[in-house]
């Protein structure tokens, strides 16, 4: 028997397992400098590494059963050599946890933090908006829009025109953001690119987008105009995106509403 070598795992095993029970993830912990502070502060981050913290105890403690079992060093060496690699898939776990929990096949619901100041126009525009579409049905709203200069396009052309006005420079990050606005008739695609104090925003497909938001049109305004919730709208399933969920709580802190 090698009790040593088991108590080299068994220590780590305990040490894992109580970060879990206390949810203080020590892999949230080792992961500090991969990720930015808003991925961080998101609740799926601690989410994901309750889980990913979860797998090691669970390897640890097999190790340091085996090892207690066998009484065999080679044993020992054999759970070690590929804990590397196995460092390197926790990264990856922990990166699509937020895919596989929030959405199917990549396209997932997006959360409260999200939507949250995601698009906004000039706060007299907003205001008017808002006016125009409150207790609207989602029809009413499509026929008001519509009836507006430039029609439905015209309108949204307006609202991402805004994201320029909108940026707050001081939580600005340098990203391509993509969205998708379906109107029933038509999808409209827009790319929307953020360089410093800068926003650059086009009506085109944002192929190169780390994120894209897709909703409909009279959603897609009652958020703009904060007559919807994003909490309301995620557990709705009124809104999904592709592409990096862990971004998303920052896509709200760079652009506030009026």
């Amino acid at each position: 028997m090698s009790p040593g070598a088991s108590w080299l795992w068994a220590v780590p095993a305990a040490g894992s397992g109580v970060s879990v029970m206390v949810r203080h993830p020590w892999t949230a912990l080792l992961s500090r400098g991969r990720y930015d502070g808003p991925v961080r502060a998101h609740p799926m981050f601690r989410e994901a590494n309750l889980v990913v913290s979860g797998g090691w105890t669970l390897y640890f403690g097999l190790a340091a059963v085996t090892t207690a079992l066998t009484g065999r060093w080679w044993v020992s060496l054999a759970f070690v050599l590929p804990t590397p690699l196995l460092g390197r898939l926790s990264f990856r776990v922990g990166d699509g946890y937020a895919s596989w929990k929030m959405g199917h096949l990549g396209e997932m619901e997006t959360t409260n933090a999200m939507t949250k100041g995601t698009m906004a126009v000039s706060t007299s525009s907003q205001d008017e908006l808002r006016t125009m579409i409150v207790d609207k049905s989602d029809e009413e709203i499509l026929v008001l829009m519509q009836q507006a200069p430039g029609g439905i396009p015209g309108v949204l052309d307006a609202t991402v025109a805004g994201m320029a006005e909108a940026l707050d420079p001081d939580t600005a990050m340098d990203c391509v953001v993509g969205y998708e606005i379906d109107s029933g008739n038509e999808n409209f695609a827009y790319r929307v690119e953020v360089r410093g104090r800068e926003v650059q925003a086009e009506r085109r497909e944002p192929s190169d987008a780390r994120v894209v938001l897709q909703l409909n049109v009279p959603e897609y305004l009652r958020l703009v105009t904060g007559l919807l919730d994003g909490t309301e709208a995620f557990l709705a399933g009124r809104m999904k995106i592709r592409g990096d969920v862990m971004f998303a709580p920052q896509i709200g802190r760079m652009f506030v509403t009026g």
